[in-house]
């Protein structure tokens, strides 16, 4: 699967482990194309994971919506796919998060890399879960 750019960027730092560390990064808006500390690193990561977040909430909905106009008049067959779908959804949050805690076992829990390799799979991972709803019940 091709990585966006900053992701590599991300990861960079992160090997880097911010040599320029002490550099203010809050003083600048957030500029994800031009990594250059860690601490920056870290808001991209996080901001990537929110736009993930967003982005899958309404893919959910969208998908809740078709589900919706698939069953007009059928009020038994909708709550039923909406009832496995829901199952689906919670089992699927599971993996993600215990997923990304793996991924990002290497590096010790409660230090900024922790964090931001989790953002980084959650990010990854949400964004594939938003294709797939998208391609569920297809208009």
């Amino acid at each position: 699967m091709p990585h966006q750019p900053w992701i590599l960027g991300l990861a960079l730092a992160l090997l880097l482990g911010g040599a320029a560390g002490s550099m203010p990064a809050r003083a600048a808006p957030l500029d994800c194309t031009h990594i250059s500390v860690s601490e920056q690193t870290d808001r991209c990561a996080q901001a990537a994971k929110e736009h993930a977040d967003n982005a899958l909430n309404q893919s959910y909905q969208a998908l809740l919506a078709r589900v919706h106009e698939l069953y007009p008049g059928n009020l038994l067959q909708e709550q039923e796919y909406l009832g496995k779908l829901k199952n689906a959804q919670r089992a699927w949050i599971k993996y993600r998060d215990s997923t990304c805690v793996l991924e990002a076992f290497e590096v010790e829990p409660g230090k900024p890399a922790h964090v931001t390799l989790i953002n980084i799979c959650v990010t990854r991972l949400s964004n594939e879960r938003s294709r797939y709803l998208e391609q569920l019940l297809p208009q």
